[in-house]
């Protein structure tokens, strides 16, 4: 006995009817009825165990998985920024570092003179 099923008649628009027309001859099948179940098939990937879409449970531990790693990045993004010196103080210790050279600069001749001084 046939375990098919017949299944109603169907409306569709003309440009589906087209898509459907192409996809039947793009891949040589002879009748529109078994272009159909081809769809179907691979629609719903029958007899594979791994599915094409995912369930609606499935949506929402990724989506929480997803949270959870926008929050793990923002967290580390923080923790980032408060260990990375900001440009204005980068640039103020390196003023400061071109004051110490300055101060050492304006000190050396006064040295060089006071030495000189000494041993004459």
């Amino acid at each position: 006995m046939n375990s098919n099923k017949k299944l109603p008649s169907v409306s569709i628009s003309d440009s589906l009817y087209q898509s459907l027309i192409t996809y039947q001859q793009k891949n040589q099948i002879d009748t529109l009825d078994s272009a159909i179940v081809e769809i179907l098939t691979q629609f719903f990937q029958l007899g594979e165990e791994a599915k094409r879409y995912a369930t609606v449970e499935q949506l929402d531990t990724l989506a929480e998985k997803v949270d959870r790693l926008s929050q793990h990045v923002a967290a580390l993004s923080q923790v980032k920024a408060n260990n990375t010196p900001t440009q204005q103080s980068a640039q103020s210790a390196i003023a400061s570092e071109v004051s110490k050279d300055w101060k050492d600069i304006d000190d050396e001749p006064d040295e060089i003179l006071h030495d000189f001084l000494e041993y004459q």
